[in-house]
């Protein structure tokens, strides 16, 4: 029992975690700062969840979401986070790897359309933007 509860701790920490990474990232992309987001959000990622998003990134589309599943234990809302904290790191186009944030950003959001039983219509919106 006591697992359990500790479990469900984690997981919520997790989810609060990443919601406070993108309120940050999304105050920093309103006011123009989008450039230095990558590094702040590379560096909560690490110090917060011992994510390293240069290694994620490395992960391939085909992975990802079994990677973050298994070995970062992430639920279907956590991964809805990290698909947007992807997309709104590819709006960044004088960032090199916004593409590939882009592909991440994508392969999450297909993964969730697929096995969801939450239809999002924001999903789909941003998924046809991408595509675009």
């Amino acid at each position: 029992m006591r697992q359990d509860d500790y479990f469900l701790r984690q997981i919520d920490i997790l989810g609060r975690i990443l919601g406070k990474i993108l309120t940050e990232l999304l105050k920093k992309k309103s006011s123009g700062e989008i450039m230095d987001s990558v590094e702040v959000t590379a560096q909560a990622l690490k110090s917060e969840l011992d994510i390293d998003l240069k290694s994620l990134i490395l992960v391939g589309n085909e992975n990802l979401v079994e990677f973050l599943k298994t070995e970062k234990k992430f639920g279907d809302q956590h991964l809805e986070k990290m698909a947007e904290l992807f997309f709104i790191l590819g709006q960044d186009i004088k960032n090199e790897k916004a593409l590939l944030y882009l592909e991440k950003s994508v392969t999450i959001y297909e993964y969730l359309n697929k096995t969801s039983s939450t239809y999002s219509l924001d999903r789909i919106h941003k998924i046809d933007k991408i595509k675009k």
